[in-house]
């Protein structure tokens, strides 16, 4: 062959090489985590910018090894092929068992992870499978690729491309999320891997590790701020109060806006708590969205404004268990239990609630026939529920309740199908845009004051020791670029520490039937728990009695950190805060080695619903099968041997399903189950199979 030729020919083929092999890579890990091939066809159509970026990510690891000579080039590509395509296999298999793909933080619970993979299906036989194709690969390239003279010049360009790549992603990362306007959907992992592809998705997520070690971190300084941080109040084992924690979507006063007039008082029974029990504000670490973060706080007493800006722990951090409310009053005797009138994967709260230590979790999915608000449960049916958990109970209940109802946007028209605008509101600044939103939240938010009195007249009928923390998570989002506060001249939209603290802080009341002690107290969210665990006179953990010992000092709000000289706290306290959030958040848990008591459990009892489905009986009759049994809900389904039957929900103790027109009861034995399956189609309850004899084994 001519010399020239094969030179242009081998030129040809490392052109190629160096597009194609991180082109088929990357296509090999979406196929491995979408399943199939038209999945991710359809993605690279939809979310064109997500592809290109994820494939120059692709493009940089690949061919950073570009400068080895070809055939170990080619056999390390091989080896990256292989690896890329079971992190693809493994994360399709995590998602279908756990509900959430492959995160960065996976690889910091190796042990975690071993168990995880033990449930995954054939996930060792693809393993092998796929290493043996990349070491097929391998064989093949070693064979067949001719040697090539080394081209110093091409290498050593692609090489410094690739690296320069790499680089821009790993410390530029910000500006290009910028430019190309790439987004984590930090709602749930599945719709971010949906949208940005598994490589992406799974950038995006690693940005969020970045949380420096503290200098002085070591087992001797822990040991230092446990032994000065020890409780400050009194504590009663014998006496177990309910505890119920009401975080109210967007719940705010608007009476707050001076320039602002109101035909009558939006939250009546709110003010009157307000003056008759300890009341007060409480500073969000989030405006107009963002409610995890602020649920995160309250449940553990760790501080969201010492992690990355735009974290949210929930979904990046929240990855084994954790000693919070849940799991400290568990330990205690108490019945923890999870209330949400939404999805359950939302902001991963199916996983997380069992993390911390709560013994079930009721999601929407476990409401029957709800009343609503627009797409959105009525809070009446959630207090309803509420009451419901503390008569259903012969233990103290711990209740974290979490409404929708309130939640926006709020409609710049007036009288809206969802508001007829029984409060009329009226400003002088206001646009009428600006009026109907805030007069739409004012009767919304009026019909949260009276689900809120719902709750306490039901609680005192009960005569049991409760007590009830109601706050909201965050502020509403009045209009854009906080138009209704600006007009309302509420704030003045200069980025002040006044406008900071305004549109942060939200006002709470405690209700309780046993105690006459009155306080007006501002807290930022972290000290809620510690000052629901102080009322109660319960024992707390490492964390909440640090807390308490910085109320006891007056240092009980946890600022942003370019206004942190604005309030009390000192750096040192907040050092050492810093110091023990970081043990039990990222680093070796000195603390549970120092007191293995406070080592939090895996929670293996953790369930759904109210109670997991269980099937006494099953009857067929004609054309239909007929269970009894208990825990049933409207959304239960009947399957029979795997098929999904059309299904009839007759109570909490009954079921119906019509049977396949194939039916013909012939089956020796029929496997029977009730399972119940949320919005992305993950099944999150289900009973034991029931074995019903066929017709032959009557």
């Amino acid at each position: 062959m001519n010399y020239t030729l094969m030179k242009q020919r081998l030129k040809s083929i490392n052109v190629l090489s160096l597009l194609m092999i991180p082109l088929v890579t990357l296509l090999a890990l979406e196929l491995f985590y979408n399943g199939d091939l038209f999945s991710v066809y359809a993605w690279i159509l939809q979310y064109p910018k997500q592809f290109l970026v994820s494939y120059i990510l692709m493009f940089g690891i690949i061919n950073i090894f570009y400068s080895l000579p070809r055939k170990a080039y080619l056999a390390i590509c091989s080896i990256l092929f292989g690896l890329f395509s079971i992190l693809g296999y493994i994360s399709r298999q995590k998602l279908i068992i756990k509900g959430s793909p492959l995160l960065p933080t996976d690889f910091s619970l190796a042990k975690e992870a071993i168990g995880i993979s033990s449930s995954f299906q054939n996930v060792y036989l693809w393993m092998a499978f796929i290493t043996l194709g990349a070491f097929v690969l391998i064989g093949l390239m070693l064979k067949f690729t001719p040697r090539e003279k080394y081209m110093w010049l091409q290498k050593t360009a692609v090489f410094l491309t690739s690296l320069t790549l790499l680089t821009v992603f790993y410390t530029a990362f910000g500006p290009i999320e910028k430019a190309f306007a790439l987004q984590s959907n930090n709602l749930s992992q599945k719709m971010n891997y949906e949208k940005n592809g598994m490589m992406l998705g799974f950038a995006l997520n690693a940005e969020y590790l970045k949380v420096p070690q503290p200098s002085n971190y070591q087992e001797g300084t822990i040991a230092q701020v446990r032994e000065a941080s020890k409780a400050t109040y009194s504590t009663d084992p014998e006496f177990k109060p309910n505890i119920i924690f009401v975080m109210s979507e967007a719940f705010w006063d608007p009476t707050l806006m001076k320039n602002v007039s109101f035909s009558e008082d939006p939250m009546p029974f709110f003010h009157s708590l307000q003056k008759s029990q300890t009341s007060g504000t409480m500073l969000s670490p989030v405006y107009g969205g963002g409610t995890a973060n602020t649920e995160f706080e309250a449940l553990t007493g760790f501080s969201t404004q010492f992690l990355p800006d735009g974290s949210i722990p929930y979904a990046q951090y929240a990855n084994k268990p954790i000693e919070a409310l849940p799991s400290i009053l568990q330990k205690q005797g108490y019945a923890t239990s999870a209330i949400h009138p939404y999805d359950n994967w939302f902001y991963n709260r199916n996983d997380v609630y069992k993390k911390l230590g709560f013994d079930k979790f009721v999601s929407k999915e476990f409401f029957n026939s709800p009343k609503t608000n627009g797409q959105y449960i009525l809070d009446t049916e959630l207090t309803q529920k509420m009451l419901e958990e503390v008569k259903a109970t012969d233990k103290p209940d711990f209740i974290y309740a979490t409404s929708m109802q309130n939640h926006g946007p709020y409609s710049a028209t007036p009288n809206t199908p969802n508001s007829q605008s029984k409060i009329k509101v009226s400003g002088s600044h206001l646009s009428p845009a600006s009026q109907a939103i805030l007069e739409n939240y004012t009767n919304s938010v009026s019909e949260v004051d009276q689900s809120l009195k719902q709750l306490i007249e039901g609680l005192q009928q009960s005569n049991e020791p409760t007590e009830v923390i109601f706050y909201g998570d965050h502020l509403p989002m009045l209009g854009d670029d906080y138009n209704v506060y600006k007009e309302a001249d509420f704030v003045k939209g200069d980025n002040t520490y006044e406008d900071y603290m305004k549109l942060h802080t939200v006002p709470f009341v405690t209700w309780n039937n046993f105690s006459t002690t009155k306080e007006k107290l501002n807290l930022s969210a972290n000290f809620m728990g510690t000052y629901a665990l102080q009322l109660a006179q319960k024992t707390g953990s490492p964390m909440t009695d640090f807390l308490s010992n910085l109320m006891k000092n007056g240092s009980d709000i946890v600022m942003k950190q370019e206004y942190a000289s604005k309030e009390t706290m000192t750096p040192a306290e907040a050092d050492q805060y810093k110091l023990l959030q970081y043990d039990l958040m990222f680093g070796k848990n000195f603390i549970g080695q120092l007191e293995p008591n406070h080592k939090p459990p895996t929670n293996e009892g953790y369930i759904q619903g109210d109670g997991v489905p269980k099937i006494a009986n099953a009857v067929i009759a004609n054309d239909m099968i007929t269970l009894q049994g208990e825990n049933f809900v409207q959304n239960d389904k009947v399957y029979i041997d795997g098929k999904l039957l059309e299904t009839k929900f007759a109570g909490a103790n009954g079921l119906s399903a019509y049977l396949p027109k194939d039916f013909n009861g012939k089956s020796s034995t029929l496997q029977i189950q009730v399972k119940l399956a949320d919005s992305m189609s993950k099944i999150i309850s289900q009973s034991t199979v029931y074995q019903l004899p066929g017709s032959e084994g009557k």
